[in-house]
């Protein structure tokens, strides 16, 4: 095992930590409610970037 390799096993498991202490400090930030908002906004934006690649693939076939 090298060096990087115990530092990303650290810097998970801190990181791992860190979310549960969030979690656990907040539990209605995952409320039904909020997790329905939340999708609902990636989705948009989700479609928003789909037209934009498009858009861009179009003018690089067109030029």
């Amino acid at each position: 095992m090298n060096w990087m390799s115990l530092l990303a096993i650290i810097a998970a498991g801190a990181l791992a930590w860190l979310i549960f202490r969030i979690i656990r400090g907040r539990p209605d930030q995952f409320s039904k409610e909020n997790l329905s908002k939340s999708f609902y906004t990636m989705g948009i934006l989700g479609l928003m970037l789909i037209v934009f690649v498009a858009f861009l693939v179009l003018l690089l076939k067109a030029g």
